[in-house]
């Protein structure tokens, strides 16, 4: 079973699915805070009444999304992820300019920022759903993108810090 994490249009992001830990493994909650720093603060739902306790699922704050989805498709080979957005949100400047990676508007992330989702792989048909005013796509992100991704990310926080402790007149790209 591939785990989902699902980013609504508001609200808290909600990681369904994960298996335990194996072996030397760190606890979910643990490999949350390895990923996203001592500041992630995940919390576990119970399943409801009744239900297997395998119908829980965590919830954290939207801005661990990359982070998050990231270790689990490093460690578990693949993450699926559900991304709400608002066909009537038009995509304009102030997403194309964008930091960070919380795009709800009708350009699904392609535009948002630096288009940080834009390598995920969107599997089957996108779904659009009427009567709420939202469109939900599902990506894929696999182990090999996601160490991709995560070293990318990690290479462009090296460089800033590089660049600050040099000041403005020695700044790097490289």
């Amino acid at each position: 079973m591939t785990s989902k994490i699902i980013r609504p249009l508001t609200g808290r992001i909600q990681v369904h699915g994960l298996r335990g830990p194996r072996g030397n493994e760190p606890t979910n909650k643990s490999m949350f805070k390895d990923a996203a720093g001592a500041a992630i603060r995940p919390t576990w739902v119970s399943a409801s009444d009744g239900r297997p306790g395998r119908e829980g699922y965590w919830v954290i704050a939207r801005k661990h999304l990359t982070e998050v989805a990231e270790s689990i498709a490093i460690r578990d080979g693949s993450v699926e992820v559900e991304m709400h957005y608002s066909p009537t949100e038009k995509c304009d400047l102030r997403c194309q300019k964008a930091e960070g990676d919380d795009c709800t508007c009708a350009c699904e992330g392609k535009h948002h920022g630096k288009a940080q989702h834009a390598s995920w792989v969107e599997v089957g048909e996108t779904t659009l759903i009427r009567g709420e005013g939202r469109k939900v796509v599902n990506r894929i992100l696999r182990r090999d993108q996601a160490k991709l991704d995560r070293d990318a990310r990690l290479q462009v926080m090296v460089r800033e810090v590089v660049n600050r402790q040099r000041g403005p007149h020695e700044q790097t790209n490289a």
